[in-house]
């Protein structure tokens, strides 16, 4: 190949290319801006604009279409080039027929692998000469201009199209092979013909093993239901670099498949020490976490999710609320210090809310729903009921409440011990959002028994499962059916006291610390029940069989 050539083109040929390339150069520094936008035009490009940062890139990027995009890591104070390439992709404001060149000089190993997980099309590191930045943009914009194409049809949403035209430069014969093997392997995957993408990605690694048929093989044996041979998939990934922050979301993904909650949890937190500032995973690893007791881990991801969703596409006020709403469950009637602590933080947290969302009313109003909760938690029971009293008015004043609001007050009435008007609002919340599984599971979740039919029937057929196991005395087993239950019911009176006896039956001579935080968890689901309720008495049974196994649990 000779000098002035790239991949069989003249340079002649890639300035003409360039030249019908709208370009964005995103930098915090001026004179980098000015010495990226004149390179570029020597390349040949005649159309380059400019942004100093993330929020102005995107904005741009919202109002034009750009063809190249060449943005630095650092932006200072604001969103950073990972955090600008996840929102531009995730609006779809920048497709896949855009071409985006992330250039850095962060040597951190998590940054780095953070800003790939984004998958840019390319990754230059500084510090990098005239010279080698031109053949590295020269390669990839050859490469992206011969698969155009193909990804416009993609972004398009013709897949089918795109399929052809795959197989269309493998039969003429293509210098870009593997990245067409690679596309045609997805593609039949998001086509659901499983055993068609099997085949592709059976025949790159009968030549070679490399990592993406690996991960691509995976993902079909998975859909297939072939969890062992994903697995071992996978795991070749991991044995051969453990910084393969997809393996290990697949094999989490795989394991909350298998049940396997604790395996899933122990991934999915590998991956974000891999790649720590994704929100969407910290916010995964809180619901794992939430399910496995494991409070520490749960707290922690809810904080990562406020922290890293400041300058992100996912960031959510809801992250406040989660993490103020779980510091209320985790201290009830604890009146440590470290309990105190905790309550002034996510007291902190609300405010932090209250005035980030300032223009939001709604939110306004659920914060002062969650700080009811924390104040139920601290035993301030006058405060918290003046505190209901405020959000009941609050709430009663919203024009159109959002559902989010709606939940939180139900919650908020449960925790207060006024089941009735909650399940009176969340019966109205369920005939509203009929046919919406996410809300209606978050709606069962919340008071003592589900409200909808079908959360009734699950519930029960995982009871009398549960009651089946520990009558022929498997408790392990009883345990887990009631675990599994109280994950997507975990008010249900009936569930937590079944799971309690189960564990201590179980806890004969084999007290540890898994049961106790079993039993933790499910005493404080039933903190707010009276001697009016009809599982009262049994509840008084149960507590004091475990104060002789746990007394550290039972406060007097």
């Amino acid at each position: 190949m000779q000098e002035d050539q790239i991949d069989g083109l003249r340079q002649i040929d890639i300035v003409k290319i360039f030249s019908d390339k709208r370009c964005l150069v995103i930098d915090d520094f001026p004179e980098i801006r000015g010495s990226l936008t004149r390179t570029l035009r020597n390349f040949g490009a005649k159309t380059v604009d400019t942004a100093a940062d993330g929020q102005e890139a995107i904005k741009l990027c919202t109002n034009k279409k750009y063809d190249i995009v060449i943005c630095d890591y650092n932006l200072g104070s604001g969103k950073d080039g990972q955090q600008v390439l996840e929102e531009v992709r995730f609006l779809r404001v920048l497709m896949m027929t855009s071409l985006f060149v992330m250039i850095t000089g962060e040597q951190s190993r998590e940054m780095v692998l953070g800003a790939l997980e984004c998958q840019p099309d390319d990754y230059i590191t500084k510090p990098y000469t005239a010279a080698s930045l031109k053949v590295r943009l020269n390669k990839a914009v050859v490469r992206h201009q011969a698969l155009i194409h193909i990804k416009k049809s993609i972004a398009e949403g013709d897949y089918r199209t795109a399929l052809e035209q795959c197989n269309r430069m493998l039969a003429e014969g293509t210098r870009y092979g593997t990245a067409v093997l690679k596309i045609k392997g997805q593609l039949h995957f998001l086509l659901k013909q499983l055993q068609e993408a099997k085949q592709v990605y059976e025949s790159v690694l009968s030549k070679k093993p490399l990592v993406w048929a690996k991960l691509g093989m995976g993902k079909t044996l998975l859909e297939m239901g072939k969890l062992d041979g994903a697995e071992e998939m996978f795991q070749s990934v991991v044995d051969e670099d453990d910084r393969y922050i997809e393996a290990h979301d697949m094999l989490a993904e795989l394991n909350e498949q298998r049940k396997d909650l604790v395996a899933a949890q122990k991934n999915t937190e590998k991956a974000t020490q891999i790649s720590p500032k994704s929100v969407l995973r910290h916010r995964k690893l809180a619901r794992l976490a939430e399910f496995n007791n494991d409070d520490e881990t749960a707290l922690k991801s809810y904080q990562q999710t406020i922290k890293w969703g400041l300058n992100s596409v996912h960031e959510s006020e809801q992250d406040y609320f989660n993490y103020a709403r779980k510091v209320a469950n985790v201290t009830s009637g604890d009146n440590s210090h470290e309990a105190k602590s905790m309550l002034k933080q996510a007291n902190t947290f609300l405010d932090r809310a209250r005035k980030r969302y300032a223009g939001r009313e709604e939110v306004g109003v659920q914060a002062q729903m969650v700080e009811t909760q924390l104040l139920l938690a601290s035993g301030e029971d006058e405060k918290a009921k003046q505190s209901l009293d405020k959000s009941r008015q609050m709430y009663n004043e919203l024009a159109a409440p959002p559902v989010e609001t709606s939940l939180e007050f139900a919650r908020t009435l449960h925790a207060s011990d006024e089941e009735q008007e909650a399940r009176d609002l969340l019966g109205k919340l369920a005939l509203r959002h009929q046919g919406n599984d996410e809300i209606m599971q978050i709606i069962d979740s919340i008071t003592s028994e589900p409200i909808s039919e079908e959360g009734k029937l699950v519930a029960a057929k995982l009871t009398r499962t549960g009651i089946s196991a520990y009558e022929e005395k498997s408790f392990s087993q009883a345990i887990d059916v009631f675990n599994e239950a109280l994950a997507t019911y975990p008010n249900h009176v009936g569930l937590n006291l079944n799971l309690i006896q189960a564990v201590i039956a179980a806890s004969e001579g084999n007290c540890n610390e898994k049961y106790e935080a079993l039993i933790r968890r499910s005493l404080r689901a039933c903190d707010t029940m009276n001697d009016s309720h009809k599982a009262y008495k049994r509840y008084q049974f149960l507590t004091k069989q475990i104060e002789k196994l746990y007394p550290d649990l039972i406060s007097h």
